[in-house]
């Protein structure tokens, strides 16, 4: 389920399917609700009925196969929701809960934008009040507060989470000149106050983590020479001088044209070739580094360009695209 496309895709496969063995099916359920690939059923025809009636949705197809819960105790989970019969054979319902589930969740102390952090809060008071029903409402409250204090949060935002979330959301719009956001890696302090400078010029913004725990975490693939990949790289030459370079192909490929001109002398072709040419120079195609992996083309192009920035003395022939002289301080820094 990790593509966007894909619950799109499982809601097609389990429409047809649906129509399908339900047409064929003996005895049909009195309800049959489902979300995605999960399906709340109420079944009146007791239980060995039921039970034939799951070996038939089991044999429709080889593509999928179902497992069943049934209710324990007038009680069954169906989703984030724990339904529950009543002695009048009313439902009641509540906020479901794993028994794995450790309680833990984004804790107050953690480097993130406040904001993202009252998000958890406002979150989790949000599915309390549209999941719990009035009797379990405040039992389910007492519990997120508590909760809360444990990830290190003050009760007074506690609180507050509560009362937006009471609140009817409110409808953004979007003006027709929308200026597009930008992300930041949150830096305490830092990326928070130029986010309030954007602000002003009506520019939203939005952060991400600095670290992350998979960026930490070595690849279970096996490597793969960065060399074989599109980026941004540098040549340099024996007189101490470099030429910044970039490709949508693979590094090495273009090292190699690289290398292939100066043996065959393409002062037209290559800037390497006609610097060797002039000055007799050796061009150390073989001391040839990866300065950035980069796939998309303008992210390329733009490092390309502030690597040229960065050298100002190269072999290059031209600095490609151009960067603002607002950013060139920020360079040298």
């Amino acid at each position: 389920m990790g593509s966007p496309l894909s619950p799109v895709v499982a809601n097609l496969f389990m429409e047809d399917f649906e129509s399908k063995e339900l047409a064929s099916a003996h005895l049909l359920p009195k309800l049959w609700k489902r979300f995605v690939d999960d399906t709340g059923v109420v079944w009146s025809h007791g239980l060995v009925e039921l039970d034939c009636f799951f070996c038939h949705l089991n044999n429709q197809s080889a593509a999928i196969k179902f497992t069943m819960e049934k209710e324990d105790n007038g009680c069954l989970p169906f989703l984030d929701v724990l339904i529950s019969k009543k002695v009048d054979g009313s439902f009641s319902h509540r906020v479901y809960r794993n028994k794995t589930h450790t309680e833990q969740y984004l804790h107050a102390s953690s480097h993130h934008f406040p904001a993202q952090k009252l998000g958890v809060l406002s979150t989790l008071a949000t599915r309390a009040i549209r999941i719990s029903d009035e009797e379990s409402l405040e039992t389910e409250k007492a519990h997120l507060l508590d909760v809360f204090e444990k990830n290190g949060y003050k009760r007074h935002l506690s609180r507050k989470a509560f009362l937006r979330a009471r609140k009817e959301p409110s409808i953004r719009r979007v003006p027709n000149d929308h200026i597009r956001g930008v992300s930041l890696p949150y830096v305490q302090g830092t990326t928070d106050r130029i986010a309030r400078i954007l602000k002003k010029y009506g520019v939203p913004a939005t952060f991400r983590p600095l670290n992350t725990i998979r960026g930490s975490l070595r690849s279970v693939k096996d490597p793969i020479d960065p060399k074989d990949m599109k980026g941004v790289y540098v040549i340099p030459c024996s007189c101490g001088t470099p030429y910044i370079g970039e490709t949508g192909r693979s590094i090495n490929q273009r090292i190699s044209e690289h290398s292939a001109d100066l043996r065959h002398g393409r002062t037209k072709a290559s800037a390497l070739a006609e610097h060797a040419g002039k000055t007799m120079h050796h061009v150390c195609i073989e001391e040839a580094q990866v300065i950035a992996k980069i796939t998309q083309f303008h992210h390329r192009k733009f490092r390309e360009a502030l690597e040229i920035e960065k050298r100002p003395v190269n072999l290059n022939r031209d600095d490609g695209w151009k960067i603002r002289s607002c950013w060139v301080p920020a360079l040298s820094s």
